[in-house]
């Protein structure tokens, strides 16, 4: 049973590496220092797993405010973020559902459901947009007609910060996120037999619905534990490195 602590490690470093990726490639273009971006991420990721309901995504979303210097980026990186981990994990998810349930569980349908309501919300602006825009100027003159004309330019703003956080890097992103999601599925089932617990198609599912309802699954509430601790020790490493390297320049 040794041999499962390196693999384990291993799986979990390549878990958090797709998942760092993916979060890197929304925020590329605004050039975060490495060392900077890895302590955010480290240290956010640790807060995510010791709050429950991934509420910690509002500590990421100050981290990464502060970090740009612009708060829509921080709302917004963090929801493309998880929006493309949630697409990541549909298509995980809906094998193992048809062909373990033979159809889609609840949990499944509903993030099927919050996917293409923001996909038809996204592909909506921008037609929406113009037609409106163009509409207003050339038929209204109200006080009315100019408010709404204001708020068409804050939506117009809002879904040009989305599309520079995701142009020609979706593709890139989702498939880092799916190789996320792979080598989870792979560390949890190394785990599982770790501990000696059950972990099939069906389990997955049950996993998955775990997370989102807050019930109690003995595999994830154990692998959220390990997952924190190592988490904690490698943010506290990255930070006691940082801390030193700062105190070396001021002697210089």
């Amino acid at each position: 049973m040794w041999w499962m602590i390196p693999v384990l490690l291993i799986g979990f470093g390549l878990v958090h590496l797709c998942k760092m990726l993916r979060l890197y490639l929304v925020l590329m273009e605004h050039k975060i220092g490495f060392g900077k971006f890895i302590r955010m991420y480290f240290g956010t990721t640790f807060i995510n797993l010791i709050i429950p309901f991934k509420l910690g995504e509002l500590y990421r979303f100050i981290r990464i405010t502060g970090l740009t210097k612009v708060w829509q980026v921080g709302i917004l990186s963090v929801l493309i973020d998880r929006i493309f981990d949630m697409v990541a994990l549909l298509i995980v998810l809906i094998p193992f559902d048809l062909l373990y349930h033979g159809a889609l569980t609840m949990v499944t349908f509903l993030l099927l459901l919050v996917i293409l309501l923001f996909v038809i919300i996204y592909l909506s602006i921008l037609p929406t947009y113009e037609y409106l825009n163009h509409y207003i100027i050339r038929h209204k003159t109200s006080k009315r007609a100019l408010l709404a004309l204001k708020v068409l330019d804050v939506i117009k703003a809002w879904y040009d910060f989305t599309r520079n956080l995701i142009t020609g890097r979706s593709v890139l992103i989702t498939l880092a996120s799916l190789a996320g999601w792979v080598f989870e599925v792979a560390v949890l089932k190394v785990f599982s037999m770790y501990l000696g617990l059950q972990f099939g198609m069906g389990d997955f599912s049950e996993y998955i619905r775990a997370i989102f309802s807050g019930e109690t699954n003995e595999l994830l509430k154990k692998y959220t534990c390990v997952g924190a601790a190592i988490m904690l020790a490698v943010t506290g490493i990255l930070y006691l490195a940082y801390g030193v390297k700062r105190g070396r320049r001021k002697t210089v």
